[in-house]
């Protein structure tokens, strides 16, 4: 009977253990995410060609720098939207708010990892491929590059947007989940809604700034969700 009562007690308690340490692992890897993305934008190579010739000499000569690091990116997506699913298991993934916020972050992972596989894959095999054809298919290249040029200019402020989505209604579900929760609810509403402003102000023409700065706020907003998973405050 003592052990009975025993077990009764200590029960609820190592379920509570264990649903906090599956949170845990989760919000470490998206802190550890948000740090690899830092260190890939900070990497990426930059150049400012002048003419065509120059730009498919830029793109090939970074080919593998920009495989790597746009490759990167598309893996760190993918095992972000790992750890929000178990976020989202977590907080329940049947309410619409959380559905939502799953739906509007996959959508916007999809989206951003097809223009990084554009950006940092397709173009420069393309480059690469028509350095070494004669001058007389550079035409052929122009008109290949342009489209993935295209590609990107939609692709990647349509991610960016759902992702800032996708971060107002994952702070919509979060708010009332204890102080931690909801002092990264505030500042996602804030980072989601500045990035969503200042992406629909330059809808007619891709701003590099702005990209960069939408890029950032979900960079941010990651890891500090995934601080408070970690800590485990949800």
């Amino acid at each position: 009977m003592t052990t009975e009562i025993l077990h009764s007690h200590l029960a609820p308690a190592a379920e509570a253990r264990r649903a906090g340490g599956a949170l845990h692992a989760p919000g470490v890897v998206l802190v550890g995410c948000a740090a690899l993305s830092m260190a890939l934008l900070a990497v990426h190579p930059g150049g400012s060609p002048t003419t065509f010739l120059d730009m498919l000499k830029d793109e090939a000569a970074n080919q593998g720098p920009d495989a790597l690091i746009h490759g990167g990116f598309v893996g760190v997506l993918a095992v972000e939207m790992a750890c929000l699913a178990s976020l989202a298991a977590r907080l329940g993934a049947g309410r619409a708010r959380v559905l939502t916020a799953l739906v509007f972050t996959a959508a916007g992972s999809l989206a951003l990892a097809e223009s990084m596989i554009f950006d940092g894959l397709v173009t420069p095999a393309i480059a690469v491929k028509y350095l070494a054809a004669p001058p007389e298919k550079l035409e052929a290249a122009r008109t290949l590059i342009a489209l993935c040029g295209l590609m990107i200019r939609f692709l990647m402020p349509l991610g960016l947007a759902f992702q800032a989505a996708g971060i107002l209604a994952w702070s919509t579900a979060l708010y009332g989940r204890g102080d931690a929760a909801r002092w990264t609810a505030i500042a996602g509403l804030a980072l989601g809604g500045g990035a969503l402003a200042a992406l629909a102000a330059t809808v007619a023409a891709l701003n590099p700034l702005v990209a960069m700065g939408a890029l950032g706020a979900q960079i941010l907003w990651t890891g500090a969700v995934g601080a408070v998973m970690a800590r485990g405050r949800l």
